[in-house]
């Protein structure tokens, strides 16, 4: 004799239906959201990467601090067997805080990276304006690196107050002044007396005179 079949019991009206909907929606959700954090790089738009770290520390760590806008930006592959890439923006300065000394030019550039791993700034946006916390590049001047836990975000008026708390007297990059002339001093010799400068010519006349007297007395003979 077969066994009987058992029954399974489904939810059926509305109810049923509205939960459904609600549980699709859910998942849905999740998952764009798990493919938008894969597909976004870390720090791509600028903002700062370790909030933790307050404003006063990062402009100390900083070699120069500076405001201005991203102009244009290109991108390479990182060299030395690094992954990743390495993004280099052409930068307009507006206002220096930290390290006049070395943001001498009214633009610079600012070097970010951007990779699968740890915390990057990525390419930050044309037309944006941002506050720049950076190290100089040693071996190229004008040219410097904003790390992605460096402090460097987008201009705002809170970023701005912040920082103008610490260097309250910023100013537009000033050019470095070219080194003066130096003039080495050269040891002349103290200038020949007169009579001893004539001598050689008024010897010559005196020659020359003689052997045109001379030269009259044999011709008459």
């Amino acid at each position: 004799m077969p066994s009987p079949r058992r029954l399974t019991a489904r939810p059926s009206g509305p109810f049923a239906v509205v939960g459904s909907l609600v549980l699709a929606v859910l998942l849905g959700s999740g998952l764009l959201l798990g493919a938008g954090a894969l597909l976004t790089p870390a720090g791509a738009t600028g903002e700062r990467c370790d909030s933790d770290t307050s404003v006063s520390s990062q402009a100390r760590q900083a070699q120069a601090v500076f405001s201005g806008t991203v102009v244009s930006s290109s991108a390479e592959r990182r060299s030395g067997g690094q992954r990743g890439v390495e993004l280099t923006h052409q930068v307009a300065v507006d206002l220096v805080y930290k390290g006049t000394s070395r943001v001498t030019e009214v633009e610079v550039e600012v070097v970010t990276t951007r990779s699968s791993g740890g915390c990057d700034l990525g390419r930050l946006q044309d037309e944006e304006s941002y506050v720049f916390f950076v190290s100089a590049d040693p071996e190229t001047e004008g040219r410097f690196v904003a790390a992605g836990d460096s402090g460097t975000a987008t201009r705002d008026a809170a970023l701005v107050r912040d920082i103008e708390e610490i260097f309250p007297n910023p100013s537009p990059p000033v050019a470095a002044e070219p080194p003066a002339a130096q003039f080495e001093r050269l040891d002349l010799a103290e200038p020949t007396p007169l009579p001893r400068a004539l001598a050689p010519g008024a010897a010559m006349v005196l020659v020359g005179g003689l052997g045109l007297v001379l030269a009259r007395r044999l011709a008459r003979r």
